[in-house]
C-alpha cells in the first residue's frame, strides 16, 4: 500500500480535530487559572473535605467558636490585689414588741416611746446614708400600712426623737392597715454605707 503524496481535506480536518481534542483542553485549563485565583466564591459547598486539607495547616482562628475541644487547664495565676472595702450594710429584723429578732451586729433598741414608734441605735452616724425599711413577718402576719424611717437628731433627713436624739439613731414608724394611726408591726431596717 502506498501513501498518497497529498493529504485529503478530510484527513487534514481529522488531524486538526485530534490535535485539539488531545492537547487543546489541557492547554486551556492550565492557561485559564492564574495563581491564587480560586477562592471561597469559586468553591461549591462541601467541595473541600478533610482528605484535601494538609494536617497541621489550619489554625484555631480557622474554626467556629466551640468547634475545637478545650485544652488542658493551665496553672492558677497569682492572686490579684485586694479590692476596696464596700460600703457595708447594718440591718435588723425587729418584732412588734420592739425586740431585735436577728441582726448583722452592733444595733440596739434605744426606746419604744409609743404604738408603732421605734428608736434604734446603730452605734455610728446614719445621717447621709441610705436607710431602708420594709414590713417584716416576725410573728406578725397581719396586714399593715406604710412603714417609714429616718435619722434622729433633727436633721433635714429625719426628725427630732424623744430618746437618742442624735444622728446615730434611727426612728421607725409603723402604721395600721387603714393608715389612720400608728400601730405595732414587725419591720426590717438597714443602713447602707
Amino acid at each position: 500500500m502506498r501513501l498518497s503524496k497529498r493529504l485529503s481535506p478530510a484527513t487534514v480536518l481529522a488531524s486538526i480535530a485530534l490535535f485539539v481534542a488531545l492537547g487543546g483542553t489541557s492547554v486551556a485549563a492550565v492557561s485559564a487559572l492564574a495563581p491564587n485565583s480560586v477562592g471561597t466564591a469559586q468553591l461549591r459547598n462541601n467541595a473541600v473535605v478533610s482528605t484535601k486539607v494538609k494536617n497541621g495547616s489550619l489554625r484555631r482562628v480557622d474554626f467556629a467558636a466551640n468547634q475545637l475541644p478545650a485544652g488542658l487547664r493551665g496553672p492558677a495565676g497569682p492572686p490579684g490585689p485586694t479590692g476596696a472595702t464596700g460600703p457595708g450594710a447594718r440591718w435588723a429584723l425587729v418584732n412588734p414588741t420592739g425586740s431585735i429578732v436577728v441582726q448583722s451586729g452592733g444595733i440596739t433598741v434605744a426606746a419604744k416611746p409609743g404604738p408603732g414608734q421605734y428608736i434604734l441605735n446603730f452605734g455610728a452616724v446614719v445621717a447621709g446614708k441610705l436607710i431602708i425599711v420594709s414590713s417584716g413577718r416576725a410573728s406578725d402576719p397581719d396586714f399593715r400600712g406604710v412603714v417609714s424611717a429616718g435619722p434622729c437628731g433633727g436633721t433635714t433627713e429625719g426628725a427630732v426623737c424623744s430618746v437618742g436624739n442624735d444622728t446615730n439613731h434611727v426612728q421607725v414608724i409603723t402604721n395600721n392597715g387603714g393608715e389612720t394611726a400608728r400601730e405595732d408591726h414587725a419591720f426590717y431596717v438597714a443602713v447602707v454605707g
